[in-house]
């Protein structure tokens, strides 16, 4: 078994303070500013029309279990819509097809509703609706639903697989707008097609923390984000080394010295 040696030990200390101190600064009052992500911030003018409209706001879940970490971004991001649905009063309705999620995805509702102060319009089974767990069936399910009912807009959020086209056509071709997000980029070809917005790759993740009312998740985003940075100016300094350093670790100046600290490092585990 290979454990971790002393570098290793740093970039996870590295890593840990970032976010830790990102987290210190939001308890202390510094929101810090990150990028708006369209998709997100289309997501309350989404349901501000279907309101206008007087239609419903679908909200699709993806195909991921209760413990995929797929499964809990989609949950903040559809508490997120369920209270932009109580406040302006509008019907929210959930296609779901997994049915271990049924819980959460009802908790997950009801709870934002109560946010609100709008408890009395969460109405259970009629919201939350678990079609079938074959992905043909659930497609053709929720494309009858779009059909029939029209609703104002329709939101993707999930792992979604081959049947992601058959989902986003019918209200693409009734002009509905849709938003879809999926962290697989070999589902988002389709949706990029079919839906107003999108919401691709690690943006998906990032979106709960967009969405989240808790200041301490923007900031831990943040803290990751300059992680990221900083492994990457690791590797690129690595690339300089590699081509500065000379063959013989014994040669004298800088270059050597730096290699030898490196061997050193790499020695302990």
């Amino acid at each position: 078994m290979n454990h971790a040696d002393l570098l290793a030990f740093i970039l996870i200390l590295l890593l840990m303070g970032t976010v830790l101190y990102c987290v210190w600064r939001a308890r202390r009052g510094k929101i810090s500013y990150i990028r708006r992500v369209s998709g997100i911030a289309a997501m309350e003018e989404a349901v501000g029309r279907a309101t206008e409209m007087g239609r419903a706001i679908v909200f699709i879940t993806g195909d991921s279990g209760i413990q995929a970490i797929e499964t809990h971004t989609s949950m903040s991001v559809l508490a997120h819509v369920a209270r932009l649905a109580a406040r302006m009063r509008n019907e929210l309705v959930v296609l779901m097809s997994v049915p271990e999620n049924y819980p959460l995805v009802e908790e997950t509702v009801r709870q934002a509703y109560m946010a609100e102060g709008a408890p009395g319009l969460f109405r259970g089974q009629e919201q939350v609706r678990f079609l079938s767990n074959e992905p043909v069936v659930f497609a053709a399910g929720v494309s009858r639903f779009v059909e029939e009912n029209r609703p104002g807009c329709v939101i993707f959020f999930g792992t979604f697989n081959f049947t992601s086209l058959l989902l986003s056509e019918p209200g693409a071709r009734l002009r509905v707008l849709q938003i879809a997000g999926d962290p697989s980029l070999f589902q988002m070809p389709f949706f990029v097609c079919t839906c107003d917005y999108t919401v691709i790759g690690e943006e998906y993740f990032a979106a709960g923390a967009l969405v989240s009312p808790d200041p301490r998740m923007r900031n831990s985003l943040l803290g990751q984000d300059l992680v990221k940075l900083v492994f990457a100016a690791i590797v690129v300094f690595g690339l300089v080394l590699y081509h500065v350093l000379p063959q013989n670790p014994e040669a004298g100046g800088l270059a050597s010295a730096l290699s030898r600290f490196l061997k050193l490092i790499q020695s302990y585990k």
